[in-house]
Formats: structure tokens, C-alpha cells, sequence
């Protein structure tokens, strides 16, 4: 379904009603509102930068944000750090609020895992787009490329020893679906994928 600028996917509504019917402390709502302010951040940098969007998708893994032309290494970086800069601030907003406390919560679960420096996340944007001003987007892939590698096994380290302790599978679901998401890139498209922020997912079902 398509209106305007705005594609949402059937796989987009599939999660969101099965999310809808696990959710049994009605945190849904909330992690939607987290979720589009986090997106409302992304948005409005990459206008003010002069960006030109041309789609905004929903799909089952996230949102992408289509873009007309490639934003400067500088743009592209701080407009990924727009999402999280948003939500840390409603976090510190509601924080003081005794009926805000989920809602700041959810707000800083966001903003920490969008803020990993791994691959498509907007921590893994910002430093690629860092370390391409520094020593050039070749060096920087290749130094992204180990990082990647690094945070995804020690996530995934974590994941296995909290469900072994019959303990929360959430983290270890997250590192399986960030290290499918880094095996996915194209290494021939890393110096694309360093100057272009074509695809910023942001995963709904990682906080309920």
C-alpha cells in the first residue's frame, strides 16, 4: 500500500499484527510512538541537509528512507545520529515523569541499539561515514567491515550465555539478525553503502 511518499509492505503489517497480539503489557503504542519520533529525527536532518527523499518504506525489518542523491559524508553522519538523538532526549524528558518511565525507557533501549557501531545501524552509519573522512572510504570499509565482525560475535557471545541461563532470548535474537544483516552487504557496494544512507532499519519487535 502506497500513499504519497509513504510504502508500507505486507510483511510490514504481518509483524505488526503479530506483535500486536504478543503484546500482553500494551507497550505496542509506545514502541510505535518511540519508533516514528526516532524516524520524525532521521527525517527532518535529512531535509534540513538538503536531502531529497524520495520514499520512506515499511517493511517487516524496519523503515528505509530512499533517497534522489548520495548525501556528504558529514550529512550522512549526522543525520543517522538524528534518530537516537531524539529518543535520548524524550528519554531524558519522561524520565522525571512518574507515568513517563516506560515510555523513557523504551526511548533509551532504542536509542542504545540503533547507537551499536554495526553495519546498517545508525551507530555502524556514523562511524563509517567518521572513518571515511579521516582515511577515505576505502580504509574505512575495511575497518568497518572487522568491526562489524567483532561487535556481531560479541553479541552473539551474550545472546548465548543469557539463554543459556534460561534468561531473556531478545539479545541473542538481535545479534542474529544484526550478523544476517552484515553477512547481506555487498562488499563491492561498501563505498556506496558509506556515502548513501539508503536503508536505516529500525527493528519494532527488538523492544517488546
Amino acid at each position: 500500500m502506497r500513499v504519497g511518499k509513504l510504502e508500507a509492505t505486507g510483511s510490514f503489517f504481518l509483524i505488526l499484527a503479530l506483535l500486536n497480539y504478543l503484546d500482553r503489557q500494551h507497550m505496542l503504542p509506545m514502541a510505535a510512538a518511540a519508533c516514528t519520533l526516532h524516524e520524525l529525527g532521521h527525517y527532518l536532518a535529512i531535509r534540513l541537509a538538503g536531502g531529497d527523499i524520495k520514499l520512506i518504506r515499511l517493511t517487516g525489518v524496519g523503515a528505509e528512507m530512499v533517497l534522489g542523491r548520495p548525501l556528504s559524508y558529514w550529512q550522512e553522519g549526522l543525520a543517522a545520529l538524528a534518530g537516537p538523538g531524539v529518543n535520548l532526549l524524550l528519554a531524558l524528558g519522561f524520565c522525571s515523569w512518574e507515568g513517563g518511565v516506560s515510555f523513557a525507557g523504551l526511548n533509551l533501549a532504542l536509542a542504545l541499539f540503533n547507537l551499536l557501531p554495526v553495519g546498517r545501524l545508525d551507530g555502524g552509519r556514523a562511524v563509517s561515514c567518521t572513518l571515511a573522512l579521516l582515511m577515505g572510504p576505502d580504509r574505512a570499509c575495511w575497518v568497518t567491515a572487522w568491526l562489524d565482525r567483532g561487535c556481531t560475535t560479541l553479541l552473539l557471545a551474550g545472546g548465548l550465555l543469557l539463554a543459556g541461563a534460561g534468561r531473556n532470548v531478545t539479545l541473542l535474537l538481535t545479534a542474529l539478525w544484526v550478523g544476517v544483516s552484515c553477512w547481506k552487504e555487498n562488499p563491492q557496494n561498501c563505498r556506496k553503502r558509506t556515502c548513501q544512507r539508503l536503508k536505516k532499519p529500525v527493528q519494532l519487535k527488538v523492544r517488546l
